[in-house]
């Protein structure tokens, strides 16, 4: 599903039922996988609810660690995305942060190149323990003042950055998406 919003309207309306920005979440996904498409191969969606009662091992840890499961998250093949992806995390209510994110386990093989990138667009790698990853964030985004358009753009913008890296970087046993 598609939202249709002008491109000078706020990302996001207020709503009773926004706890966590389903909608925009949604929208977002459809959006940029839409955009990105023909340009990368193997780009896929994959939203927090959707692994909320998921018996994955990184689930289980991050559920037990009491992190939120309300983020997008952008996972580029051959990688799993719990070890690789753009990630879209709802920070504060009504504001989102956007950025790369490697998990603790790859971040011997991801780390100097997740630095790079941060460094590219000012945005330092932080260790975020709830989430059992190294992230890079840009600023955050307020979807009440920020178009949808403007959400879109800078992720996409970040998975043609962070995609030659899933490119390139040989996937470590058991972070590849397809069993081996």
């Amino acid at each position: 599903m598609t939202r249709k919003t002008p491109e000078a309207a706020p990302a996001h309306a207020p709503t009773a039922d926004d706890e966590g920005l389903p909608r925009l979440r949604r929208a977002l996904g459809d959006r940029v996988l839409a955009r990105m498409k023909d340009e990368i191969p193997g780009l896929s969606a994959h939203f927090g609810e959707d692994y909320e009662n998921s018996e994955d091992p990184e689930a289980r840890i991050y559920r037990s660690s009491g992190a939120s499961f309300r983020w997008l998250a952008f996972a580029f093949s051959p990688w799993r995305m719990w070890d690789l992806h753009v990630g879209v995390v709802v920070a504060d209510g009504r504001r989102l942060s956007i950025g790369f994110h490697t998990s603790e386990r790859a971040g011997e093989v991801l780390l100097e190149d997740l630095q790079r990138l941060g460094d590219s667009v000012g945005a330092p790698v932080r260790h975020q323990k709830a989430a059992i990853e190294y992230q890079a964030n840009l600023p955050l985004f307020d979807v009440d003042a920020v178009p949808l358009e403007t959400l879109v753009e800078a992720i996409a913008r970040l998975c043609r950055e962070y995609a030659p890296v899933a490119a390139k970087v040989r996937c470590p046993a058991g972070m590849g998406d397809r069993a081996a």
